[in-house]
Parts: structure tokens; C-alpha cells; sequence
């Protein structure tokens, strides 16, 4: 079958012209064998044009010119039967035999355009009224290329039959009787034919497969991406949150200290305030009689001065002229506002702990499940939240940790959805199997290294006690927490709801995966993020 290449992919990306001797670089792009030259010439390492990716394979072609080079890369023979088939196709539209009508028509195995009379004449004629012959405006480059008959190497008008490996050559039966009857191996044209479509429908099936391994890498690296954007997101806001909350600290510290400073300044500048207004009013009776006195030495008559004297020495003698006033006593806000600036230092020394700790949860392990989670499973959230998809009595909703779990840190999910909410069913454990090699249940009796914890127990060889574990995975609810943890010493603890109900397993075999099956009536779970403990 022909491979339908739309008009453009005809043209070189370099030239923009129809291929010439297409070249098939090492990357799978296509370049005219001359525009390969031109652009290795052109550059000491050259790559591709397209995606920059090496000309040359291997370093021992360095040396190599680049017409050396470039002849050693394949020719896309393909490119270049579409590429003629097509120049036949848009050249003069006149019928190869009368010269001066209109081709309407062409045939797919003469590979000769006709006027509809030379088309009468050729369905007529015994040795073609069996060919295939069609509209001009319906043939594609592509058909046409695929229905040209192969043709003898040496004699171009004789069909081949026979085909060369030694020689890798098309011939006909002359041919063989000539120059290739003592070549190994010569078998018929359609047996070749046949074993290399069958070839290229493996190819065809391999590199399918790669480029869904591909894709789904890439889709995975995708999703690591937006969760490192989300991740990144969020702590810009922590980092914008604490800066506030710092920011806020500080101005409340500000006027705080400042009123502190004004309460106790402004007591003691009253106190003197006052102590000036009661010695400005003395001051002023003492300038008053200061006046009667003079005035009275200056024009009263002598008999008058006897009385004046009398009578402002009483009245003088009357009046406090005295200058000790009490003043309120001064107290230095300064220990007491130290004190405050001190506390304010700490508080915002432990805000800016809080914020390292806060973000060094960045580089703490994240659960997130595995994509390999089988077809009852539907991840969403960038892999961390899981929904079964099936009814509770088709089977278990497993899913995995995507990494290897770390020492001290709790795996936990949060049960999101029951249904119906009497009813309820999760188990959880840890297995050695990587998630990519797990293709059988998690409940199966082959995976003997796994420890698999639910409602009425823990299976594995070794089994501890349970009391705990059973109470709490039979009291489960909607925003209930289930989680794991191994710690320093390979002790498989289990948390519920942030509390840890002991070990349940000791001598966890390191590195494994934490795993988490949904069960009767529990639908949906959501990974939480990991904490150390």
C-alpha cells in the first residue's frame, strides 16, 4: 500500500522545490541530496535544518567530505516515484498521441495520458483493454506511484519479475538467463514484494509502539512540569503570604512603639507643661507688683508712699513667688521598648523559620499516583487523585505510588467519595514490584513480598497485630485519612487520620512503592502531600 503524502511534503524544506534525489537523514527528515551538501559546506556541524540533530552518526565520518557524506545516506526511493509521478501528472495536459487534443484521461499502467477517443481505442486493444484507466482529476501522486509496474533495470520496456539481492536489482527473465543466473538467492519480484510489506507492517507495528511509549513520556514529563509549575506557584504565595504577614508584624510593631513613646514622653511634657503655666503665673504676679512698686516710688506723695509701702509689703508677703515646683518624675521608656524591638526580632526570626521550613517542602517526596493503574482507575489532579471508574463488583481500583518511597515520610490519601455511604472498603500496602512491572492484581497470592493491609488483616508471611489497624479502616469516612510510613529502621507504620497506630510490619525490604486499592463502595481518593515525621 502507498503512503499518502500531502502535495507540500513533496517539497524540500531548504529549496522549497520538489525533491531532488531525496536523502534520508539519520533524524527521518528528507533533504535534496544537493541542499545537504550545501548546508553541511555551509556549517562545521551541520545538523539538521529541522530539528538540529547530527548529519553524520558516527565521528569516524568527520573526516569524510560532504558529498562522501551525503552519498552514503539512503535515497527515499518512494519520495522520488511520487515526486515523478506527480511532474507527470501537472506537465502539458495534451494526449501523448494526438499532440493537439486535451488528456482528460490516464492510464495506471501505460502511465500515459489520452483524449477520450485514444481511450476508446485503448479499452479496444487486447494487450491493454484490461488496464486501469482514470480520470486525470481524480489520480493522486501517490496512486500513481504505487500502480506503475516495475520495470526491468536493463530493458525499460519489459516488466520485472525477478529480484537480486546480491545485486539488489529488479530484472526480467532475460536478464537472469544473461547476468544473474548464478546469483544466490534470486527469487520472484511478488515474493520480495510480499516479505517486505510484511517487513515494513513490523516496522510499522515497532515504531507505533515506540511513539505511544514516546508520547506518554512526554505526557507524563508534561504533568511533572505543571505540577512543578503549580508547586512553583504556590510558594511564590507562601513567599508573598509571609512577606505580608511580615510586613504586618512590622507596622503593628511601629505604631505600638511608637504610642509607647508618646504615652510616656507625653506624661512627663504635661507634667512640665504644667509646672511652667503655675511659674508663668507667678512670674506674672511678681512683674504686677513689680509695676505698683515703682510706679509708687516713682509719683506717689510721701504721706500716700507710707501707705503704698504697707500695702503692697502685705500683699507681696501674700503672694508665693517661690520657684521650686514638683515636677512628675521622667521615666525612660527605653528598657521597655528594647524589650518589644527584642520581641519583634523573634517573632519574625521564627516567621522566616516557618517560611524555609515551609518551603523546603519542595524538595520533600510528593505521592503521586503512577499512570500504569490498569483501566478501572481514572487519574486526574496531575496524577493524585484517583476514581474508579467501574462498578464496585468489577473488580479493584489499584493505584501506585509513582516513586520509591522515602524513610520518615507519611504517604497518605484522603477518602473523597462512598457510594452509598453505608458501605465502605480501602486497603493499602507496600510492594517491591515498580509500578511499570506490576501486571497483575494487587490482591494476587503472587506478590509474596508485598504487605497488603485491610479490614480483617495484613497478608504477608509475617503477620502482626491488627486490633488497631482493622478499627480504623472499619470507621472510614468521607475525609478520612489512611496513610503509610517506613522508618529508619524498615518498620512499616500506619497512620489514620494523622495518628499512628503502630507497626505493622518490620523489616520492609528497601526500595518500594506504596499502593492503595479501592474497594466495595469506595470511589474516589486523593493523594495528600508527604510529610517527614
Amino acid at each position: 500500500m502507498a503512503t499518502v503524502v500531502q502535495p507540500h511534503k513533496r517539497e524540500c524544506p531548504v529549496c522549497m522545490n520538489d525533491f531532488t534525489t531525496p536523502k534520508i537523514l539519520p533524524c527521518g527528515h528528507l533533504l535534496c541530496r544537493e541542499c545537504v551538501i550545501s548546508w553541511m559546506d555551509s556549517k562545521s556541524d551541520a545538523g539538521c535544518p529541522l530539528c538540529t540533530c547530527p548529519i553524520v552518526e558516527h565521528q569516524g565520518n568527520l573526516s569524510q567530505s560532504s558529498v562522501g557524506v551525503v552519498d552514503a545516506l539512503p535515497t527515499d526511493s518512494v519520495m522520488e516515484a511520487i515526486v515523478e509521478s506527480a511532474g507527470m501528472l501537472i506537465k502539458d495536459d495534451i494526449c501523448n498521441a494526438c499532440d493537439d487534443l486535451t488528456a482528460e484521461y490516464i492510464c495506471m499502467e501505460c502511465v500515459e495520458k489520452m483524449c477520450p477517443s485514444c481511450v476508446k481505442i485503448h479499452k479496444k486493444m487486447v494487450a491493454t483493454r484490461s488496464h486501469d484507466v482514470e480520470s486525470v482529476s481524480t489520480v493522486t501522486p501517490e496512486r500513481l506511484a504505487a500502480s506503475r509496474p516495475a520495470l526491468c533495470a536493463d530493458h525499460g520496456d519489459k516488466q520485472a519479475e525477478l529480484f537480486c539481492p546480491l545485486h539488489h536489482l529488479v530484472f526480467c527473465a532475460l536478464c537472469f538467463s544473461e547476468k544473474h543466473n548464478e546469483c544466490p538467492n534470486v527469487r520472484h519480484l511478488e515474493d520480495e514484494m510480499k516479505s517486505a510489506e510484511n517487513a515494513l507492517g513490523s516496522l510499522t507495528e515497532v515504531l507505533a509502539k515506540w511513539e505511544n511509549n514516546l508520547q506518554q513520556a512526554i505526557g507524563n514529563l508534561t504533568v511533572r512540569t505543571q505540577a512543578a509549575n503549580a508547586v512553583e506557584e504556590q510558594n511564590m504565595a507562601l513567599v508573598d503570604k509571609t512577606c505580608d504577614r511580615l510586613q504586618k508584624i512590622v507596622e503593628e510593631c511601629r505604631k505600638r512603639l511608637k504610642k509607647l513613646i508618646r504615652d510616656s514622653i507625653g506624661k512627663f511634657k504635661k507634667s512640665l507643661c504644667d509646672v511652667k503655666s503655675e511659674l508663668d503665673k507667678r512670674l506674672g504676679k511678681v512683674t504686677s507688683h513689680k509695676h505698683l512698686v515703682t510706679r509708687a516710688t516713682t509719683v506717689r506723695p510721701r504721706p500716700a508712699l507710707i501707705h503704698a509701702a504697707q500695702t503692697l509689703t502685705d500683699r507681696v508677703n501674700s503672694v508665693d513667688l517661690s520657684a521650686d515646683l514638683e515636677v512628675e518624675p521622667w521615666v525612660s521608656p527605653s528598657p521597655d521598648i528594647r524589650k518589644q524591638c527584642d520581641d519583634v526580632g523573634k517573632a519574625m526570626r521564627a516567621e522566616l523559620q516557618w517560611m524555609e521550613l515551609e518551603l523546603a517542602d519542595v524538595e520533600k517526596p510528593v505521592l503521586v499516583f503512577h499512570e500504569n493503574c490498569g483501566t478501572n482507575i481514572c487519574l486526574t489532579n496531575c496524577q493524585r487523585t484517583a476514581k474508579r471508574i467501574l462498578p464496585a463488583t468489577e473488580g479493584h481500583g489499584v493505584v501506585m505510588s509513582r516513586d520509591s518511597m522515602a524513610l520518615n515520610v507519611l504517604y497518605e490519601v484522603k477518602i473523597d467519595e462512598i457510594n452509598p455511604p453505608t458501605e465502605k472498603g480501602v486497603s493499602l500496602g507496600v510492594t517491591r514490584f515498580p509500578p511499570e512491572q506490576r501486571i497483575v492484581p494487587m490482591l494476587s497470592e503472587d506478590l509474596t513480598e508485598s504487605i497488603i493491609i485491610w479490614e480483617s488483616g495484613i497478608r504477608r508471611k509475617e503477620i502482626n497485630k491488627t486490633s488497631n489497624v482493622a478499627k480504623a479502616l472499619k470507621s472510614l469516612k468521607v475525609g478520612s485519612r489512611v496513610g503509610l510510613l517506613v522508618d529508619s529502621s524498615n518498620n512499616l507504620h500506619f497512620y489514620a487520620d494523622g495518628q499512628d497506630k503502630g507497626v505493622v510490619a518490620e523489616h520492609i525490604p528497601m526500595p518500594c512503592f506504596a499502593i492503595f486499592d479501592l474497594f466495595r463502595n469506595v470511589t474516589q481518593v486523593t493523594a495528600l502531600p508527604t510529610s517527614k515525621r
